[in-house]
């Protein structure tokens, strides 16, 4: 007698190549998104000062997205080795998708140490999202798509 074939995956059929494309996805929605939010703010007006303002403090996006990656590896070393915990949800990759998105968004700001976003040495974020969106492409491609034998 021989066993059923699998219709679909299972939830512990979840592979590195569907991590991937999580990360991707949600790093390319939230990169979009955020810079229309900046761009429409930049287009009315908003200045240095735009966006999020406390205590007359600008916070930038980009530490948004350190807290989200700084809480993600903090959970995944709290549960290392709980493959069947983390390995198979979605969450863990589109967290770090988005986080990544935030934060590298503002890479020239992480370079010059200064808010260029619309200025010249701005355009460093878009190549570092750019290298950054191709490497999880690559990944989404060629990674292991078994949920063992990696």
């Amino acid at each position: 007698m021989t066993a059923a074939p699998h219709s679909k995956p299972s939830f512990v059929d979840r592979t590195p190549r569907w991590r991937a494309r999580w990360a991707l996805a949600a790093f390319v929605v939230t990169a979009v998104i955020t810079r229309g939010i900046t761009l429409t703010l930049h287009l009315r007006g908003a200045g240095k000062d735009g966006g999020l303002v406390v205590a007359g403090l600008h916070i930038h996006h980009m530490v948004f997205g350190l807290i989200i990656l700084a809480v993600l590896t903090f959970a995944f070393v709290l549960f290392i080795g709980e493959t069947t915990r983390w390995g198979n949800m979605a969450w863990p990759p589109i967290l770090f998708g988005i986080g990544w998105a935030l934060v590298l968004d503002e890479s020239a700001l992480i370079v010059a140490l200064s808010d260029v976003y619309w200025q010249p040495l701005g355009d460093l974020s878009y190549w570092v999202m750019g290298t950054f969106a191709l490497a999880l492409l690559i990944a989404s491609i060629w990674a292991p798509d078994k949920s063992d034998g990696y």
